[in-house]
């Protein structure tokens, strides 16, 4: 078995390789795709992004500005810009 393992251990690893990338997505809840357009207009309906927001955080910008409790319309973008921006 020991023999079997060492002539089949780049096999082996390729594999186990394959196997965890194919498995990343579901454990780490991050996808190797980009969204959607479809989904950021869905989610940003209403929401002016600033240009300082990059792409990949666009969804997270969104959905600060539907949840957060403030009223007033400039701190709420200023609030979730410096949240945004600090991860």
């Amino acid at each position: 078995m020991l023999n079997y393992i060492k002539n089949n251990f780049a096999v082996i690893m390729l594999l186990l390789i394959v196997i965890a990338g194919l498995g990343y997505p579901f454990y780490s809840g991050r996808s190797f795709m980009a969204p959607r357009l479809s989904e950021i207009d869905r989610n940003c309906y209403g929401v002016d992004v600033p240009d300082t927001i990059k792409h990949r955080q666009v969804l997270l910008f969104c959905s600060c500005i539907h949840t957060v409790s403030i009223e007033n319309r400039a701190e709420k973008y200023h609030y979730c810009t410096t949240q945004v921006n600090k991860s």
